[in-house]
């Protein structure tokens, strides 16, 4: 069974379905979870610094709303977020540290960002080396 759950969160209504759905997940098989975090890093060099440090305050906001509405599971909740390409800094963060499962929503961002970024959810099924769940 599980262990190790990483739950990708980009403050949208579908990963904060998933944080509860993996919680749920984890509650049952008495694993622990990582939210996680990616501030997706744009190509903008003249203000990359102001967006990026701005994007890791909300960040660090996002994390610990979600972590304070998981309370009620009662299990091990610990948190982390890194700058990058979501997709990419999703998968690596899985195999370099041994996740048995991956809990994501279907779809996150939108929009502009979306187009940009891709299909976030899709690109990390195709090439996570464990198991992914995605919540619709």
């Amino acid at each position: 069974m599980y262990q190790k759950i990483l739950i990708p969160i980009d403050g949208s209504e579908k990963s904060a379905l998933a944080a509860h759905k993996g919680a749920e997940l984890a509650a049952k098989a008495g694993a622990s979870i990582t939210l996680f975090h990616v501030v997706p890093v744009l190509p903008v060099d003249r203000f990359r610094s102001i967006v990026l440090d701005e994007a890791k305050v909300q960040a660090k906001e996002l994390l610990q709303s979600t972590r304070a509405e998981l309370s009620s599971y009662n299990i091990a909740v610990d948190t982390d977020m890194v700058p990058g390409h979501p997709a990419d800094a999703i998968c690596v963060k899985a195999k370099m540290d041994s996740y048995d499962l991956i809990v994501m929503g279907s779809h996150g961002l939108s929009g502009v960002k979306g187009y940009l970024l891709g299909s976030v959810s899709s690109a990390v099924s195709r090439y996570a080396y464990c198991s992914v769940l995605i919540v619709r």
